[in-house]
C-alpha cells in the first residue's frame, strides 16, 4: 500500500467519525427540543422527571433554588450548548420550560 492510498484511508475514516459525530449531537439536540416542547405550565414535577428518565443522549441536573426547583436538560454531546431550563413553583408544578 501506497502513502496515497494511506492518507485517503485516513480522510475517509476521519470523515465517517466526524458524519457519525454530527449525527449523534443533532439527534442529542433534537431530544432536548422535543421532550422541553411537552413541558408546560402547570405540569408537575413528577410527569417531568418521567420522561426525562426516557433520555439516552442527555442528561439533567436538579438545582434547588430554595423556595422552587429547577431542572436544566442539556448533552455532553453539543457541550451544553442547546439546553431546556424549566422551572417550577412551590407547589411543584411548571412556571416555565425555556430552550435555548
Amino acid at each position: 500500500m501506497n502513502l496515497s492510498m494511506v492518507k485517503i484511508l485516513t480522510l475517509i475514516f476521519v470523515s465517517a467519525i466526524l458524519v457519525s459525530f454530527i449525527f449523534i449531537s443533532n439527534e442529542a439536540r433534537k431530544e432536548i427540543y422535543y421532550l422541553c416542547g411537552n413541558f408546560n405550565k402547570g405540569v408537575s414535577y413528577l410527569s417531568v422527571t418521567r420522561q426525562l428518565d426516557t433520555i439516552s443522549l442527555s442528561r439533567y441536573k436538579i438545582q434547588d433554588l430554595g423556595i422552587n426547583k429547577q431542572i436544566v436538560h442539556s448533552s455532553n454531546l453539543n457541550f451544553h450548548f442547546f439546553k431546556c431550563t424549566i422551572r417550577f413553583d412551590i407547589n411543584e408544578k411548571v412556571i416555565a420550560a425555556v430552550y435555548t
